[in-house]
């Protein structure tokens, strides 16, 4: 049986998967970066170091572009740009600038929406150290955010092989109630001590 012809095919394949092979390591290196630029800028972000959560922002989008444009066959590529939009989203949030497109921050459509979707909570934290800091309204400004981003979340409804987003909405909605119930919680504690100083007899 003549295989000659196999042979060859098999090589063109081996060179084939050897190439996607390549660009995967070049990817998990520029993944691997960009994922730790984004840590550092959420923790920075929540640090109040907004300047260098901005600059660690605007560094990776150098690699959030380089990702973009290569294939998107690698689930930790997809991941490394969710964690970068997630951060960009974060520190606009915390300073209450405008969010950031997708272009802006030049990530993909799907990491960007999954991205939005993972700063709920990232709120949450916030709204819960404005709790403990009893900065009740500030707190309140921030849980009106969640669910306004809850809002723009669940209007896609799309099955999960063109947008994987149905889990993170379910999650979402558990995220807001906990930490509405905290809130609620906390200013219903207050109010009751409020109500027991005023009743107690001030002596002199």
């Amino acid at each position: 049986m003549d295989l000659d012809k196999l042979f060859k095919e098999a090589e063109r394949l081996k060179d084939h998967f050897d190439a996607i092979d390549k660009d995967r390591e070049e990817c998990y290196k520029i993944a691997r970066e960009l994922r730790r630029m984004s840590v550092k800028s959420v923790r920075d972000a929540h640090n109040k170091k907004y300047d260098l959560a901005r600059k660690q922002i605007e560094d990776g989008k150098i690699y959030a572009r380089q990702l973009v444009k290569k294939q998107q066959r690698f689930g930790f590529v997809e991941e490394a740009l969710q964690e970068h939009a997630e951060a960009a989203f974060t520190l606009a949030f915390l300073l209450g600038e405008v969010p950031p497109t997708q272009e802006e921050i030049g990530t993909n459509e799907r990491a960007y929406l999954l991205g939005l979707a993972d700063t709920i909570g990232e709120m949450r934290r916030n709204t819960l150290n404005l709790l403990r800091d009893d900065r009740i309204e500030e707190a309140k400004t921030f849980m009106n955010l969640m669910d306004d981003l809850m809002g723009i979340i669940v209007r896609f409804d799309h099955t999960d092989a063109v947008l994987p987003l149905r889990r993170k909405q379910d999650q979402m909605r558990g995220v807001i109630e906990r930490t509405r119930g905290d809130m609620t919680n906390i200013i219903c504690q207050q109010r009751l001590e409020k109500t027991l100083r005023e009743r107690v007899p001030v002596t002199e």
